[in-house]
This record gives C-alpha cells, sequence and structure tokens, in this order.
C-alpha cells in the first residue's frame, strides 16, 4: 500500500496535512477512488475506510483503489461540518450540536445562511481562491479523483438507514449493488454552488461513475454501520469485476425519482406537540391509506393524532426529532421504483462498461 501525504498551511498559519492510500491490484480494471471526511461532523467514513484498506491489502483484486479517509482533517477533530480558517475560530465554544437546531451555525455561515465556500464539497474541479478547503479538492481531484472510474463519496445524514445520493442515471447500475435500501436522485443540473460537489463533478466524464454515501448518524461514531459500509464497498468491486463473488442482496433497493414539486404534496404535516411513533420502518413499501404514524400527548400521554399513507409507495423522509409539533414534517410516503430485488444474484457490470 502506496502512502501519500501533502501539506497544508491555514489562513490563520496552521500546519497539517491530508492522506491518501494507493492499493495496486494484481491485475488490470477500474480505478475506484474513495473519499470521506469532506464534513467534519461525519465520522463513519473516515473510521471505516482504514479498516477497509487494511483487509484489501491481503487480498487479491483488480484495478487501482485510492481511499483517503480523513479530506478535512481540521473540521473533524472541531467536530464541525467545515473549517472556517478566516474567522474567529473561537467562537466554536459557542457551539453545541442538538437535533432540534441541526442547522445552527456560530459564524452564521449555516446551509440555510450563505452558500459558504468553506464547505469543502462545493469546491471539486472548480478554479479559484477558495482557502485550504480549495487547495485540499484541487489537490485530491488531480491526484486521485479526476481520472477515476469510480467514485464513492462517504457521508453521514440524520436518519434511521444509509441513503445514497445520486445526481445521473448513469450512475445506478452501480449504485445498486451496495445494498443500500434506497437511491434518492437529486437534481441534474443544480444551481452553480451544488455543481462544485464531488459526485455531480465526478459524473461528467462519459467512462466515470460517482455517488453518494450517507451513512445514519452525525457528531458520533457510527459503529454499527462499519461493517455495513464495508460490506457495500465489496459489493461494489464484486459487481464491477473488481473481486471476485457475487451480489445477493437482503433487502431491495429502490430509486426515488427527482420530482420535488410532486412530492410537496405527500408530505404529511403534523398538528399537534407530542411523541411519534412510526408504524413503518423506513423504505418499507406501504398502501395508501395504511397506518404510518402516531402522535401521543406528553402531559396525558393520550393518543392526539394519526397519519396514514397518503398513496402507495415507500416510507421515506422520516423526521429524526424525537417530537414532533406543527412546524416538523413527520415523513412522506415516495414514488419508487425497484432498482434491484432481495434474494437473488445481480447481474455484474460487462467487460467493456468502463470503455
Amino acid at each position: 500500500m502506496k502512502i501519500t501525504r501533502q501539506a497544508f498551511t491555514t489562513a490563520q498559519g496552521r500546519n497539517f496535512q491530508v492522506t491518501y492510500w494507493t492499493l495496486t491490484g494484481t491485475r488490470p480494471g477500474p480505478v475506484l477512488t474513495i473519499i470521506a471526511g469532506q464534513h467534519g461532523m461525519e465520522h463513519t467514513g473516515p473510521c471505516l475506510l482504514p479498516e477497509f484498506a487494511a483487509e484489501l491489502a491481503d487480498r487479491d483484486f483488480a484495478g487501482t483503489v485510492h481511499i483517503c479517509p480523513c479530506a478535512n482533517p481540521l473540521a473533524l477533530e472541531m467536530d464541525y461540518e467545515f473549517y472556517p480558517e478566516r474567522e474567529d475560530l473561537s467562537k466554536i465554544k459557542d457551539y453545541y450540536y442538538s437535533r432540534f437546531r441541526h442547522n445552527f451555525c456560530p459564524w452564521g455561515l449555516g446551509r440555510s445562511d450563505a452558500k459558504t465556500m468553506y464547505n469543502m464539497n462545493r469546491l471539486w474541479n472548480r478554479t479559484g481562491d477558495f482557502g485550504v478547503a480549495g487547495q485540499i479538492t484541487a489537490w485530491l481531484w488531480q491526484e486521485i479523483a479526476g481520472q477515476a472510474n469510480i467514485i464513492l463519496d462517504l457521508h453521514c445524514h440524520q436518519a434511521r438507514k444509509p441513503l445514497i445520493f445520486n445526481s445521473e442515471p448513469k450512475n445506478l447500475p452501480i449504485a445498486r449493488y451496495a445494498g443500500i435500501e434506497a437511491v434518492v436522485m437529486t437534481n441534474p443540473d443544480p444551481e452553480d454552488w451544488s455543481k462544485g460537489n464531488l459526485t455531480w463533478q465526478g459524473s461528467r466524464r462519459h467512462n466515470s461513475y460517482a455517488i453518494c454515501f450517507e451513512f445514519s448518524v452525525q457528531h458520533a461514531l457510527g459503529e454499527f454501520e462499519y461493517e455495513f459500509g464495508k460490506q457495500a464497498i465489496r459489493n461494489i468491486m464484486v459487481g464491477a469485476n473488481m473481486l471476485p463473488g457475487e451480489v445477493v442482496l437482503s433487502r431491495p433497493v429502490w430509486v426515488i425519482p427527482f420530482n420535488p414539486a410532486a412530492d410537496q404534496n405527500a408530505v404529511l404535516k403534523s398538528n399537534h406537540t407530542g411523541h411519534i411513533r412510526y408504524c413503518k420502518n423506513l423504505y418499507d413499501w406501504v398502501k395508501k391509506g395504511e397506518k404510518i404514524y402516531e402522535i401521543r400527548d406528553l402531559q396525558t400521554v393520550e393518543l392526539l393524532e394519526e397519519g396514514f399513507a397518503t398513496r402507495d409507495g415507500i416510507m421515506a423522509g422520516i423526521a429524526h426529532q424525537p417530537i414532533m409539533t406543527p412546524e416538523i414534517r413527520p415523513c412522506y410516503v415516495a414514488r419508487a421504483q425497484e432498482l434491484a430485488p432481495a434474494g437473488k444474484i445481480l447481474p455484474k457490470l460487462p467487460a467493456n462498461f468502463f470503455a
């Protein structure tokens, strides 16, 4: 395993380095690049990738694998989304994370406040001076991402299960292997800020494919998903003919189309404040009229409200808050198409898939 490190210096003079590993197989094959740790509160990818790299170093595989576990080490050190190198860093002491103020930013630069260029995952393949985060993305793009055949960008969100974000239909033959139950299609033509996303940029070339893994916990160690994440990567390598074996999924994989206007009408809205209990699991198939949640009063514990599926589809968008209020949307039922069945061997990619 070859180790490559690059030194960087922040605007306030702090020196640090970023590391990636290169593992070369015994036979020709695709180039797979895996990057994690772009956002500092997302620790599952950075923690599972060293384990995966150590495992892969002892295996016979085809192709080349580049792994950068901690692309943004100073943000990871702060347990905050980005590293605001030109700001008053002492303000991090005013910050604490709560599910009830998920988007709070002590610098007033949260996603609901501004489209900050401190956000590393808006800087890929972008020209200009965007500080140390832009220097890191420029280096990694040149070194391991810009010419990769497959890019896996590992992140974390707040949900009960992982999902995949994907902007291009051409990535679906690869995304299905991971076994992550929902592939959520995103805007294929986003505004300029979002076009700096690694997976959008990584899907521009005809023979490159890029998807975003979103594990299910931020600001914490998601040890319970480490093996799941490693198996998802193994499955993709098997499907791409880089590792031997077959891919058989235990749960079906669904594609949720990008159609935000249509789904606005399917979002359920709570009318009360209280504890919520869901009657279905995330990504379960439900039928119109089925009961999917209930809300109980915090003082009397009486049943205040029941929610019912507005159409046939899969359970999606389950809120991460334990207390519902009229301002929070509990969930919605998404129209979805089955991308990969459970219990059947999935066909592998054709030999000329990356030609």
